[in-house]
């Protein structure tokens, strides 16, 4: 009974003091606007998921991110942010068209064939050097 007490009470702590952090452990901040590719899944304004812009219509992510209760038009696309919880000039918000999720995905709990494209109602503004990375960047 003294262990569950205990439990209880480190629990309600961490709940009340805010808890674990999360994020990536280790990582480190990128240079601010240095990954215009890199997107922002938006329902309503809230983030939802990443994605990456493949091309200037098409952003991949994960297909468990889409829940069958949010309408399509809903979403949005957020693209040039450095802090997705600010609003920066530099962010272009574009609203989805289509959502094409792999033919076998099925289960949101399950990240078997968990890959979706979605298309954008409109391009997004890029530079020839937005998409093409930092030459610092080693692939391994």
């Amino acid at each position: 009974m003294m262990h569950l007490l205990l439990c209880l009470l480190v629990l309600s702590h961490l709940q009340l003091s805010g808890g674990v952090q999360s994020g990536i452990f280790g990582g480190r901040m990128a240079k601010p606007h240095s990954r215009p590719y890199m997107a922002s899944l938006q329902y309503l304004g809230d983030h939802v998921c990443g994605g990456v812009l493949i091309r200037e219509d098409y952003v991949l992510t994960a297909a468990h991110c889409l829940n069958r209760s949010i309408p399509d038009r809903a979403m949005e696309v957020v693209l040039g942010a450095h802090d997705i919880n600010s609003k920066e000039s530099s962010q272009q918000r574009i609203q989805v068209k289509k959502f094409h999720k792999h033919p076998q995905f099925r289960d949101p709990n399950q990240y078997d064939y968990d890959i979706m494209l979605l298309k954008s109602a409109h391009q997004a503004s890029l530079l020839s050097s937005d998409v093409s990375g930092d030459p610092d960047d080693k692939i391994l």
